[in-house]
């Protein structure tokens, strides 16, 4: 087991994208929420948080990949800790329990996410698999076959794609697009064109029955969207040619 002293320092690695958010993670560490007992649920997340932490500092990593997969702890932590500070109850399932043979689920999932973050070039993602796994903590509706599977989305959808599926949760059944202005969104752009059909043949978009058929986010994109936490720190979506919600009148 590595010194205590090298799991803050791994932490405080990851400032570089998650801000002072490190030094909220390392405070939950030390002790946990304010004014919150250290016990219960509380008390299991930063055992296990901590103990996988103390064995991810073993491995070899680049410097950039250390400072995506601290800043996911980072914020991901933040995050539980706010969400305890306004009176959130963790889950009280089999997320957190041992299994026989097996790590809690969320320990897999936690340690997913470090390994997930490091990889990234698209740093931004790192938001999404931290707000992920935090959310993961206390909403019983995310299964871990729920969450392992978002975790796979991020991971094979760019960012543009991501934000490409957020025009259509935001829309909701507003949306004017129809499959049948395809060709037309394809002279406008062809890489959202070609999102559409591959957000589609992931099932995160309604299926093309006919020409007619609105694009919509299915019940499953809107999870996603909301358990990811979108948000989008850069100006290309006021630019969106989905943004304007016209079908194809006036591409």
């Amino acid at each position: 087991m590595p010194s205590k002293d090298l799991v803050p320092a791994f932490i405080q690695k990851g400032s570089e994208i998650a801000g002072g958010a490190t030094g909220a993670a390392l405070g939950f560490l030390a002790g946990g929420p304010v004014g919150a007992a250290v016990g219960g649920a509380t008390g299991t997340i930063i055992t296990l948080t901590g103990e996988v932490i103390a064995d991810f500092v073993e491995r070899t990593l680049s410097h950039r990949e250390t400072v995506r997969a601290a800043g996911s702890v980072s914020l991901s932590l933040k995050k539980i800790q706010e969400r305890i500070d306004l009176g959130s109850e963790p889950r009280d399932d089999d997320f957190f329990r041992m299994r026989i043979g097996y790590r809690p689920k969320a320990e897999d999932l936690f340690e997913a996410m470090m390994i997930k973050s490091k990889n990234q070039y698209e740093e931004h993602k790192v938001h999404f698999y931290a707000n992920l796994f935090a959310n993961a903590c206390f909403d019983e509706g995310l299964s871990t076959d729920t969450v392992s599977w978002f975790m796979l989305v991020i991971d094979k959808l760019t960012f543009s794609h991501i934000e490409t599926l957020n025009e259509f949760v935001a829309l909701g059944s507003n949306s004017k697009w129809q499959w049948g202005h395809l060709n037309t969104i394809a002279e406008n752009s062809h890489v959202v064109a070609a999102q559409l059909e591959e957000l589609k043949g992931m099932r995160l978009l309604s299926l093309d029955h006919w020409g007619d058929t609105p694009i919509e986010a299915t019940p499953i994109a809107v999870q996603f969207i909301n358990a990811i936490g979108f948000s989008n720190p850069f100006d290309s979506q006021y630019d969106h040619v989905i943004r304007s919600n016209n079908g194809a009148a006036n591409i």
